[in-house]
């Protein structure tokens, strides 16, 4: 039966003397007849409570299965970052897998939205990004999805837990002044030279995290003008890159004491082979990252991002063009480029006055060669 909740009626369904999902509406009527459709629904599926008493990890695996040959290779791939790895089962590494044991052992008749809250926050704090959390999200709601389908939960306890949110207190952009980003490269150095070389690179070239990730040794060229190509993304969480964020793939210069850095990355490893990689040569992840260097401290407050701003704005005080620093960063529009000079201020004024000034000046005297 309907009940009245301030101006509106909330329909709810009960099983087993328990409420299990709920939904407003603007009129009693509406809110009886979905009563009566849910109600339909969850008498011709035959929802039985005593099924939902087995661990979530156990049907996880069952899950999995069945989604061989029916979703794409990637979507499958993201799923599986549900299950630990055969390693990681066995505690051969310190890898933090993305569903805790806490959760993989719950009944999934037990997990709650309070518990799947308690996941994403748990990522976020681990270092996840937000946009990497919901994806884990998706996985995890498409599994719950099938056990309601399948009889074993009466609802999904995701869509009852809101969407993760960044909750680190920060402005949008912080770029890096450059005696600090030089205080954060010899702070983060501390925690391996591989580490620091790796922030230059993200502190001078603007490419994101997922470009890094994803850059092979070929996307290095030495001629005619070094240079990196940007031109797959690799966001954490997905198994296999994919275009750059804007559809387009793009070149970056890269600076003269740079490639040194660039070089050490490539040492040894052939085109084919990931160009930014950790301190075992094995793929980026930003937890790992973010743990081994104490980033939080390192980085002064930064987010991994705002190496991005960093180099843009470096480049904007140096002189270089609007529309320039709009390529290097593959902007859509020299519109979103120009919020940089917001953050500038002065620092920007001054560098384009000189710009100015220097136009101004009076063209050196050629000398008349005499025949």
């Amino acid at each position: 039966m309907p009940v009245r909740r301030g101006d509106k009626w909330e329909g709810r369904l009960k099983i087993g003397g328990l409420v299990v999902t709920t939904r407003r509406f603007e009129t009693k009527r509406a809110a009886t007849e979905w009563e009566r459709r849910q109600r339909g629904a969850f008498d011709e599926h035959g929802y039985d409570p005593s099924r939902g008493k087995v661990a979530v990890e156990v049907l996880l695996a069952d899950w999995l299965q069945e989604r061989e040959g029916r979703v794409s290779r990637t979507t499958l791939n993201t799923d599986r970052y549900l299950m630990p790895t055969p390693g990681q089962r066995s505690g051969r590494t310190g890898t933090e897998t993305i569903l805790p044991i806490w959760l993989r052992k719950l009944h999934v008749g037990k997990v709650t939205g309070t518990a799947i809250s308690a996941w994403q926050d748990g990522l976020l704090a681990r270092g996840l990004a937000p946009t990497s959390v919901k994806r884990h999200r998706e996985s995890l709601s498409s599994f719950f999805a099938w056990c309601v389908a399948e009889g074993y939960v009466a609802v999904n306890p995701v869509k009852s837990a809101p969407p993760p949110k960044d909750r680190r207190a920060r402005e949008d952009m912080r770029p890096l002044p450059a005696q600090e980003f030089e205080e954060v490269l010899a702070k983060v150095a501390e925690a391996g030279q591989v580490y620091a070389d790796l922030v230059n690179v993200l502190g001078r070239t603007g490419i994101r995290w997922g470009e890094a990730r994803a850059m092979l040794v070929s996307d290095f060229i030495e001629v005619p003008m070094p240079m990196l190509r940007v031109v797959r993304n690799q966001p954490e969480g997905t198994a296999a890159a994919k275009t750059p964020k804007s559809g387009r793939g793009r070149r970056v210069p890269v600076p003269d004491a740079l490639v040194p850095v660039l070089r050490r990355f490539a040492a040894g490893k052939g085109p084919g082979a990931l160009l930014l990689t950790g301190p075992g040569g094995g793929q980026l992840h930003r937890s790992t990252f973010v743990r081994q260097t104490h980033w939080s401290e390192a980085g002064q407050g930064r987010t991994l991002h705002d190496l991005r701003h960093t180099a843009a704005c470096e480049w904007i005080v140096r002189g270089v063009p609007l529309t320039t620093v709009q390529a290097w960063l593959g902007h859509s529009s020299v519109e979103i480029t120009a919020r940089y000079l917001h953050h500038l201020g002065d620092s920007a004024d001054r560098s384009a006055l000189q710009l100015l000034n220097d136009s101004a000046a009076p063209a050196p005297t050629l000398g008349v060669i005499s025949g």
